[in-house]
């Protein structure tokens, strides 16, 4: 069976999970040992990151290319359909969210705790993850998923990041303002059955990382 290494606060994780329940493949979801980055987890899975991935002899990390192994080996459903050009829109979909939205709010970590917080940086990374989600308006379109019709690639990482978000800005004093053309996917995105299952454990994990460093509005 395969086992995946992670944690319920890692979007990336979840990405692979989505992943998974949709294709209907079994899993382990484990703690790698000792923590992420351990010495144990290195002989594991050698950059020490998650998500992990174990496949009898295949050891994977970085989500995308967990993500495309699987649309490989489990080809259906189809998670990048289409033609050349419509696999590429997918893809370029995908990457708003992990070179662009993710970084800034991974950027605000840093800053929950009210004693280490630079309002400066906190207010740049804010407005950059907005101005981001209004360019993913802006070249998605849903219908009612970011690429279309069904679910791809495209979506899978979205629904624990904007918990993430909501959960992060209001700590900072910040409110997250999805654009009106993405709020009735992340609706539909929300109910899905490949969803549906990781997002509260987000929201729980989330929430409490928040409570453990002390996060509160300045």
């Amino acid at each position: 069976m395969i086992v995946l290494y992670g944690n319920p606060l890692s979007t990336y994780c979840a990405k692979v999970r989505v992943v998974m329940r949709h294709k209907g493949v079994a899993f382990e979801d484990r703690d790698p040992p000792d923590g992420y980055g351990s010495p144990a987890y290195r002989r594991i899975i050698p950059m020490g990151t998650i998500p992990g991935f174990v496949d009898g002899s295949v050891v994977l990390s970085e989500s995308e290319a967990i993500a495309e192994y699987l649309e490989e080996t489990h080809p259906l459903p189809a998670m990048l359909p289409g033609d050349a050009g419509e696999r590429a829109r997918i893809r370029a979909l995908s990457r708003v969210h992990d070179c662009w939205v993710e970084p800034a709010l991974r950027a605000l970590y840093a800053h929950a705790n009210p004693e280490r917080r630079e309002a400066a940086v906190v207010e740049q990374k804010v407005a950059e993850m907005h101005r981001r989600l209004g360019g993913l308006a802006e070249l998605a379109r849903p219908a009612p998923y970011l690429a279309g019709p069904v679910l791809t690639l495209a979506d899978c990482a979205w629904p624990t990041t904007l918990i993430q978000a909501e959960l992060m800005l209001a700590a900072l004093g910040h409110t997250l303002v999805v654009p009106e053309p993405l709020r009735p996917w992340r609706t539909t995105l929300e109910r899905h059955p490949a969803v549906a299952p990781g997002l509260e454990p987000c929201r729980v994990a989330m929430a409490a990382w928040l409570a453990k460093v002390g996060a509160s509005p300045a």
